[in-house]
Parts: C-alpha cells; sequence; structure tokens
C-alpha cells in the first residue's frame, strides 16, 4: 500500500512523512518490491539474519527451557547463567573452540530469545469486571464528592484517601520469559500466598502522607526493633476490622494536617465492611469527618491509592538481597551448639564408642512411635477386642489379674523412663 502510494505521482518525502516512516525504510521497501510481493503477508523480515553461532548448545538451552517452564520463572539472567554453563561442557568446546571467549550478553539473549519467540510476560490475573450500569455509579460518587467539597470548602490537606493493601511473605517473581502469544501465565509458588501482612496507607490532596500502619497475623507485637515513622499493629487475622479501624482513627487519623479554622475533613474510603460499620461512622463524626464510599467494583477507577499508588509502592518491595539471606544463614549456623552437633551423630549410630557402651544413645524411633500410638489411643480398639474375647473366659484368678496389672503398669513406667532418659542425655533438642 506505502509503495502504491509513493508510485501514484508522490515523492519520496512526503510518502514517509504521511506514514510515518523514514525515507530509507521506504527506499529500500521500493528497491525490494518484487521480493515483497511474493513473500506471505505474515512475513515480518525479508531475510532471517545470521545462523545462530552455537546452534547445538541453543538446541540444549531451548529444551532446558522447556523442561523448567512449566509453572517456574525464567528469567533472561537465568538463560544467560545457563548458557555460560553449558559452554564448559568438553564437548561444545571441542565442538566450538572460541566458545571459551564466548560472554553470552544480554544481546545475545536478546537474539536467543528472538530465534526462538520467546519474550518477557507478566502472570495473568483474572481482572474485575465493571458492572453494566458503572458509568452511572461513578457519576453519582463523583457528584457527592463535589457537593460535599462545595458545601464545606475543604483544605486540600484535608482531602484524603485510606486504603488497606495486603502483602505477602511470598514476594515471588510476577515475570518469567514465556513462548510469544501464550494466553495464561502461569507462576508455581512456595504456597505462603495466604501468609499476609496488611499496610495501611493514607494521604492527603496535598501530598502529605500519614504514618503507614503494618498489621502483622501475630496475637502480640514482637519485641523487636522497628523503625521510626512506622506503626506496628497485630491481630489474629492479620487484616483490618472494626476494632482496628476506630484505633486507626484515634491514633493516625487525628494526626491530619490542621491548616486554617476549618477542621472538617473528607476521607475517601471503599466499601470494605469495616468502614461502613456505626460504631466507625460515630467516630469519623466525632473526628468532623465526612466519609465518600466508593462503590465496590469502582476502586480501581475512583481510588488514588488503587490507581496509582499501590503499584508502585509494592514494587519497592523486595525480597531479601542474596547476602541478606547469607548473613542470616551464617548466623544461623554460626549459633548451632556444638554438643548439640556431636550428640546428634550418636543418636544416628555414626560416632558411637566402638566397644558399644554408648548404642544405649541410639534413639529407637519406632519405640517412640509405638509409644505415641498408645498415648494417643491409636491402640485402644486391639485392647477391647482383646478384653472381650477374655471375657468368656471366667476361671481367671484375681491374682493373675493383679500381676497382668502389674506388669501393664511396669510397661508404662518403662515408656516413662525411656522418655526420661533419652531427655536426661539430651540426646534429641528441638527437631522442628
Amino acid at each position: 500500500m506505502v509503495i502504491t502510494y509513493c508510485e501514484q505521482s508522490h515523492n519520496k518525502r512526503s510518502t514517509a512523512d504521511k506514514f510515518s516512516i523514514e525515507p530509507k525504510q521506504l527506499r529500500e521497501w521500493i528497491s525490494n518490491k518484487d521480493q515483497l510481493l511474493k513473500v506471505a503477508p505474515y512475513i515480518q523480515k525479508l531475510t532471517t539474519g545470521a545462523r545462530p553461532k552455537y546452534l547445538q548448545l541453543e538446541v540444549e538451552l531451548i529444551e532446558w527451557f522447556r523442561e523448567r517452564h512449566q509453572l517456574k520463572v525464567i528469567t533472561r539472567y537465568m538463560i544467560q547463567a545457563k548458557a555460560c554453563f553449558l559452554s564448559k561442557k568438553q564437548v561444545y568446546q571441542e565442538i566450538y573452540p572460541d566458545i571459551k571467549n564466548a560472554k553470552f550478553s544480554q544481546k545475545w539473549v536478546d537474539g536467543f530469545m528472538s530465534r526462538h519467540n520467546l519474550v518477557n510476560r507478566r502472570k495473568t490475573t483474572i481482572s474485575q469486571k465493571l458492572p453494566e450500569n458503572y458509568v452511572s455509579l461513578q457519576s453519582e460518587f463523583l457528584s457527592y464528592v463535589l457537593f460535599r467539597r462545595r458545601e464545606h470548602q475543604y483544605p486540600l490537606s484535608l482531602i484524603a484517601n485510606m486504603d488497606k493493601t495486603p502483602i505477602s511473605f511470598n514476594l515471588s517473581n510476577n515475570t518469567t520469559v514465556e513462548q510469544r502469544g501464550t494466553r495464561t501465565i502461569s507462576i508455581l509458588s512456595t504456597r505462603h500466598e495466604r501468609s499476609n501482612f496488611t499496610v495501611v496507607l493514607a494521604c492527603t490532596v496535598d501530598g502529605t502522607k500519614l504514618p503507614p500502619v503494618i498489621i502483622f497475623k501475630l496475637v502480640n507485637v514482637l519485641h523487636e526493633e522497628f523503625p521510626d515513622g512506622v506503626i506496628i499493629w497485630a491481630n489474629r487475622d492479620g487484616w483490618m476490622n472494626e476494632s482496628e479501624m476506630i484505633w486507626w482513627i484515634e491514633n493516625i487519623w487525628t494526626r491530619r494536617a490542621r491548616r486554617g479554622v476549618n477542621l472538617r475533613s473528607l476521607l475517601v474510603l471503599d466499601s470494605f465492611t469495616a468502614h461502613k460499620t456505626t460504631t466507625v461512622k460515630n467516630q469519623f463524626c466525632e473526628k468532623y469527618t465526612d466519609i465518600a464510599v466508593i462503590p465496590g467494583i469502582l476502586t480501581s477507577r475512583l481510588q488514588p491509592l488503587d490507581v496509582s499508588l499501590n503499584k508502585s509502592f509494592k514494587s519497592k518491595i523486595k525480597r531479601p538481597t542474596y547476602s541478606l539471606v547469607a548473613n542470616w544463614i551464617k548466623e544461623s549456623w554460626d549459633s548451632m551448639d556444638t554438643n548439640m552437633i556431636k550428640r546428634s551423630f550418636k543418636c544416628c549410630g555414626v560416632s558411637n564408642s566402638l566397644d558399644g557402651s554408648e548404642d544405649n544413645l541410639i534413639f529407637d524411633f519406632n519405640k517412640v512411635k509405638e509409644i505415641n500410638n498408645r498415648r494417643k489411643g491409636i491402640e485402644e480398639e486391639n485392647e477391647i477386642d482383646s478384653e472381650s474375647e477374655s471375657s468368656d473366659n471366667e476361671s481367671e484368678s484375681e491374682d493373675e489379674s493383679n500381676k497382668s496389672e502389674d506388669s501393664e503398669g511396669e510397661d508404662s513406667e518403662g515408656e516413662d523412663n525411656y522418655y526420661k532418659e533419652n531427655e536426661d542425655q539430651n540426646v534429641i533438642q528441638n527437631w522442628n
């Protein structure tokens, strides 16, 4: 179409400007007109480019990719590292003598992904479906906000938005390398998605940021050193509820800017249940605060924190660095008791005395299992069956029954002694 337009008494410069292309590109298309007319419409390049320099290595690399990519994250750096690892194989060094000097740069990764039709993709999510009347709902909410602003003339420092955002301890990658055109991108997680904590954020129109509140899923707040400017709270759910909302109003919302004589404020909230209880509404009234509740399905369009801020906020929360994890491991390993290490070998029978004097230190897992089963009542049914079978035999004397009771008492005492002896010897400490 572009070439035809140019041939209809139009010069190359005006044609290039009309179709927003470079004149050089147009000249190349005109010179290759015959070839372009012969190729299929979906072909994007006349030439496929140079062949890969290390073809056999790429064959193994793409096989590794296909084996791993099922629900697992693959990054560009992982591809680069795997290529460097494969290049050290003797077979490839014999086939490609210069592979020892190959750097496998990010530009090489670009070429590899292009040759195999790979792209960076983000994990797909199910987006909310807006209701058919979302335009009218949106208009009603904005009209209410406008009405309140005209009525009370709030300063910008007293118009705010508050939102809760869950953050997972998982923090897995949301992007991976995948075949181009794949519709669903799934990423395997560590199954800790529910191990969340909640961050409560609030900001005003003039850019003032109220102190963030972190609600951990704990019974009590940990006695640790936390940074200044962050409020730490805890409850059993790790989530906002009515009592936490009242606490937030009393301790955080009261810190909002107080400029001028007009203390009445406007707070934009989502339709979370705890925001709309009678107790919470009364508390806002006491603080001279009007609330504007966003319709439940429209937070992605009407809540400032959801629209512009939460994603940027979460993007700055990273997993711990490798060096930090290494420090954790070193500190934990250095703190291990050397006596516990020695006892663990004896517990497994590896370093016990050769004369057999320390064989009693070998932990008897079968005996412990048997004792635990008895204590849990697993063998109660067998005991009941044996008692019912022996009930028909009435010739059993009381002395024999007493003897059996004594023997059972001795067994139970022996079991308790077994635990006590092993506990006294400290053979096992804290298997967790």
